[in-house]
Parts: C-alpha cells; structure tokens; sequence
C-alpha cells in the first residue's frame, strides 16, 4: 500500500443535520497502470478471444471491460482496491441493470486476485470467448 492514498470523504445525508464519514483507500498511479498491465496480460494468456482488458477508475474502483473487438467492449467486473496490490473486492456487472452488484468468487470468498476475479466474469459474460480458456498450466 506504498503509494496509495487514503481518503475522508464526506457525504450529507438526506437530514441537513447529519453527516456520514467514509474512508475509501484510492490506489496510486502505480497500482492502477500496474492492474491494468496485468489483467491485459493475464487475458491475453488465457482468454485469446478477447482483444484487450481495459479499467477504468472512480475513486477505490476499477471498472473492468473486456473487448472482443475493436469496437465491442463488454464491461464484466468492478474491482474494489482494499490496500493490496494483490487482494481486491469482486462485484460482477449487471447488464440488464447496467449497476455491479458485489459477488462471490468461485472459491466462495468475496475478495481474491484480479485475475481470478477477471477469469469469472468473463466465464459468466462471455461464455462464447469462455468456452475454451487456455489451461495455464501447459
């Protein structure tokens, strides 16, 4: 957690006399272009059907899309940063509510790897690019 930065944000509620406080941990420049990096480099590992994995951020998220074309980008995930570079929470897209909803990963936990996190969602999204994944053990 080197180089992220924590923020206090402050939200009123609908009562003009109450306040909620947050603290959202933000990653640095470092842990975002570095997620990004992966996650490109993971998919083009694993899901050669996709074209390339982009993210990108609102605050502690990342909003994971994958491309199966030039043209045609699918979002399939939000990762939420927890502090770690390795870590993160998992919610899946919602395509009909076009919201994220926070999910389980395959192992039952709610945080894991991006690149576990990414793997799900594009086997749920995508399940024509999902069909035959490469095994990364060959």
């Amino acid at each position: 957690m080197d180089d992220a930065v924590v923020r206090v944000c402050r939200r009123v509620t609908t009562h003009p006399d109450l306040i909620t406080l947050d603290v959202v941990s933000v990653p640095g420049k470092r842990v975002k272009d570095g997620l990004a990096a992966d996650l490109d480099h993971h998919a083009s590992l694993v899901w050669p059907g996709l074209e390339e994995v982009t993210v990108r951020w609102r605050g502690g998220y990342g909003y994971v899309t994958a491309w199966t074309s030039e043209d045609e980008g699918v979002p399939v995930c939000r990762l939420e940063y927890l502090g770690f570079d390795d870590v993160w929470g998992f919610a899946l897209h919602d395509p009909a509510t076009d919201t994220y909803t926070d999910s389980l990963l395959p192992d039952g936990q709610p945080e894991g790897s991006p690149q576990d996190a990414l793997d799900c969602a594009v086997r749920l999204h995508l399940t024509g690019i999902a069909d035959k994944p490469i095994d990364e053990d060959d």
